[in-house]
């Protein structure tokens, strides 16, 4: 999904804000901070930057695999259509294959007899 771009511009300086709080660590609030102050730029501006870039981020990855979601979301909408092969009836197995699909099923019902595990 790509999001609207809008706000990669520089904010009008008269537009209004609107006020909302973020908890953190103290550690990680205190390293906001000296980030903030060393970038010369307020925390709200600071977070502000570092938002935005973090959308824009968002919007190129989202950009870059649009197509590919595309494509699975029409694969699977394409997959659901598909009927599975009806499965083949005992005797129309191999002898080899018969000899499979028995081992199988004892073991899975717990049936097999002595030797029979690794027996092919």
């Amino acid at each position: 999904m790509v999001r609207s771009r809008a706000y990669y511009g520089v904010l009008p300086w008269n537009m209004a804000n609107t006020r909302f709080s973020i908890s953190t660590d103290p550690a990680i609030q205190r390293a906001i901070k000296a980030h903030a102050e060393a970038a010369g730029l307020d925390v709200s501006a600071y977070m502000v930057a570092a938002a935005i870039a973090q959308m824009a981020a968002d919007d190129a990855v989202s950009a870059v695999f649009a197509p590919l979601d595309a494509e699975n979301a029409a694969a699977l909408e394409e997959a659901a259509e598909i009927s599975p092969a009806p499965l083949p009836a005992l005797e129309d197995l191999t002898a080899e294959e018969q000899h499979l699909v028995l081992r199988v099923m004892r073991s899975a019902m717990g049936s097999e007899g002595p030797g029979e595990a690794g027996a092919a």
